[in-house]
């Protein structure tokens, strides 16, 4: 029996229908999240009515309202038949109310002291809807003091219009973000918003790659060890070499697909949730932003890009990551009995990919003090998610180093792995929450 030959039956029994389905149907759903919720922050931008209500019959709150749009809002005049606002708020079935009062305008025109104005807003539940809703009221009352603000500065304190600019914006801010030597006139909030939505993909999809090679080839060994068809493959005539390597090529690829598969759904969630929001923002920011049109070519202009020969290294850094993570499933399959005990032997799998999951996400691991930071690369699977920060910034013999680490780790752990595999203790080891009580009720029995 050949290498391809087992391979094939490994393959074929790893990628079975039910495997399959899960696959597609968590890849659909990802995308399907992300349209509706997308659909839904989209409709909440674009779609989120604003409301007014003019108690003031004056001339002034008469020329706002309709001056209005020029300062950024467009709001929906409503009559109200009470002064009981909730009630006639649900009879007109809206959510947000910005109120006018009477004596709002003789406030403004002759009064000395700031005029007020009610906003009122009914929450019926969470989310960005109800969030987006509360918004538009604040922007519209926004607008209202952009107008009064004009109104007194022209008309009250006869300002001319630079003067009036000088005193919006007395002081011009011009930022500046350095990177790898190099410095551009560009927002540091836009750049970071950038680099975050291009890191997150990849530690994403490490950490699901792991888990599922791991689960998986864990739960291939226990099956088989449990169906007593693993002794009759070890006694077959081919070397347990290549059984082992088998095994190990299997996995990858199974778990290459279905990682394709969630990476390919998250991307679309990604790009659907914050696609339009992300957009916007990224407009507002290269607005004010001289020569600076994009986050990518900010980002180019940094030499926060990662050429031919770091894409290599980032793609052997994810490679040593994979056979870590299998290397060390083998061992702990080895010593799985049942379906509960492959639960919970891969716990330490799981708690060695989701702490430094979590931890690169919110921080970064370089700035953290010299213990924490030790720790933290300790764990070989740190070193993945950081290696493309680190080589975006110039790190590269940090992440040398981590490639030697995990070049040797790895080699450990397969020793092990082929050590277990070429004898008895791939049938003598397991591990299993009732043994002990088993040997000790066998024990009794026997006295």
């Amino acid at each position: 029996m050949k290498l391809g030959n087992l391979l094939k039956k490994e393959i074929k029994e790893l990628l079975t229908p039910q495997a399959i389905f899960s696959m597609v149907f968590t890849c659909v759903l990802l995308i399907v999240m992300g349209k509706v919720m997308g659909g839904a922050m989209d409709e909440a931008l674009n779609n989120s009515s604003v409301n007014i209500a003019n108690l003031d019959s004056s001339e002034f709150t008469e020329e706002m309202i309709k001056t209005l749009p020029d300062y950024g809002a467009d709001p929906t005049v409503v009559t109200l038949e009470s002064e009981d606002y909730e009630s006639e708020m649900k009879k007109l079935d809206i959510k947000n109310l910005v109120i006018i009062p009477a004596g709002f305008g003789d406030s403004v025109v002759n009064g000395s002291e700031a005029a007020g104005v009610d906003c009122v807003s009914i929450v019926t539940g969470g989310g960005v809807t109800t969030s987006m809703q509360n918004m538009s009221a604040s922007s519209l009352t926004a607008s209202i003091s952009s107008y009064v603000r004009d109104y007194i500065e022209t008309q009250k304190m006869g300002m001319t219009e630079s003067e009036k600019e000088l005193l919006a914006e007395p002081v011009v801010t011009v930022e500046y973000t350095t990177a790898n030597g190099k410095s551009v006139q560009v927002s540091a909030d836009m750049l970071m918003g950038v680099l975050m939505s291009q890191s997150m993909i990849a530690p994403f999809a490490v950490f699901f790659l792991i888990l599922m090679a791991s689960q998986m080839i864990m739960t291939a060994i226990s099956t088989e060890k449990i169906d007593k068809t693993l002794e009759t493959l070890m006694s077959a005539p081919v070397s347990r070499l290549t059984v082992l390597s088998a095994k190990m090529i299997s996995a990858v690829i199974v778990a290459l697909l279905n990682a394709g598969a969630m990476i390919i759904g998250f991307a679309f969630y990604m790009q659907s949730m914050m696609g339009g929001a992300a957009a916007e923002l990224e407009e507002g920011a290269a607005a004010n932003t001289a020569g600076i049109t994009s986050g990518a070519e900010a980002m180019a202009s940094l030499g926060l890009t990662l050429g031919i020969g770091d894409i290599l290294i980032f793609g052997l850094d994810l490679f040593l990551t994979i056979a870590i993570g299998l290397s060390v499933s083998l061992i702990l399959g080895a010593m799985a009995t049942d379906t509960k005990s492959v639960q919970t032997l891969v716990m330490p799998i799981m708690m060695a990919t989701m702490i430094p999951f979590f931890v690169t996400m919110f921080t970064d691991v370089n700035s953290m003090s010299p213990l924490l930071k030790v720790i933290m690369y300790i764990i070989p699977f740190t070193h993945t998610y950081t290696a493309m920060t680190n080589l975006m910034f110039g790190q590269t013999a940090l992440v040398i180093g981590g490639l030697i680490y995990q070049a040797v780790f790895f080699a450990v752990c397969m020793y092990l792995a082929v050590k277990m595999f070429t004898s008895d203790l791939l049938f003598t080891m397991n591990f299993s929450a009732d043994s002990g009580r088993k040997k000790s009720l066998l024990k009794g029995a026997a006295k």
